[in-house]
C-alpha cells in the first residue's frame, strides 16, 4: 500500500514539474507580476513633513485627504523595495480624486501621473479611473516624516487567479517585454 502511494506521489510531482517547466519563463514571470499587482503596501517616509489620512472603498466611497511625495518601503505596481511614491487623494463620501504613482512618474511634474475620479460623482469627471485602480481599497496614513499605506486592488486578484489558465483580462501580461527596436517599430506604424 505504501509503495503505491509513493509511486503515485512521485508520478504526480514529475507531471507537475514537466507542466511547469514547459510553460516557459514568461508564464511564471507573468504570474509573479500579476501577484505583485494585487497589493500596494509598505511604510512611507519623506524628507519634509507631510500628511495623509485617507480611506477608499472599492472606488465608490472615499473619505480623507492625502498629500504625499516621498518614498515607499514596500511593494507597489510591480516594484518592491525602495520606491519613489506619490499619493495624492481627496475624498468626500461619494466624490473623490486619486493620484497614485510609483516609480514611472515625473516627480517634477505635479500632474504626473494623471489623477482620476472615484465615487459616483467622481466617475463623471473627465479622467476615468484606470483599469488596475477600478476596484481598489486604499488606506493611507502619513504624519510628519513616516507613515503606512495599504491598498488591495481586487480586480487584480481575479487576474492573478484566472491568469493560471493563460487568460489575461487585465491585459497586463508581458507588459514591458517589447525591446526598444520593437517599440520603435510599433511607434512608426
Amino acid at each position: 500500500m505504501r509503495a503505491k502511494f509513493g509511486v503515485s506521489c512521485v508520478g504526480r510531482l514529475m507531471i507537475l514539474g514537466v507542466v511547469l517547466a514547459s510553460t516557459g519563463c514568461a508564464y511564471t514571470q507573468n504570474r509573479g507580476q500579476d501577484f505583485t499587482d494585487i497589493f500596494d503596501i509598505g511604510f512611507t517616509v519623506s524628507k519634509k513633513p507631510q500628511f495623509s489620512l485617507y480611506v477608499g472603498l472599492f472606488s465608490t466611497v472615499s473619505i480623507g485627504y492625502s498629500n504625499f511625495d516621498g518614498t515607499l518601503l514596500g511593494m507597489a505596481d510591480r516594484n518592491y523595495g525602495v520606491i519613489d511614491a506619490r499619493q495624492n487623494a481627496a475624498g468626500l463620501i461619494l466624490w473623490g480624486d486619486e493620484q497614485f504613482g510609483y516609480e514611472g512618474f515625473d516627480p517634477e511634474d505635479p500632474e504626473s501621473p494623471a489623477s482620476w475620479g472615484v465615487g459616483p460623482i467622481g466617475w463623471s469627471s473627465e479622467n476615468p479611473t484606470p483599469a488596475p485602480q477600478v476596484v481598489n481599497c486604499p488606506k493611507m496614513f502619513h504624519f510628519g516624516w513616516v507613515g503606512f499605506t495599504a491598498n488591495c486592488k481586487w480586480a487584480e486578484i481575479g487576474d492573478f487567479l484566472v491568469g493560471w489558465t493563460t487568460v489575461d483580462y487585465m491585459g497586463d501580461d508581458d507588459a514591458g517585454a517589447a525591446t526598444e527596436d520593437e517599440a520603435a517599430r510599433l511607434d512608426a506604424q
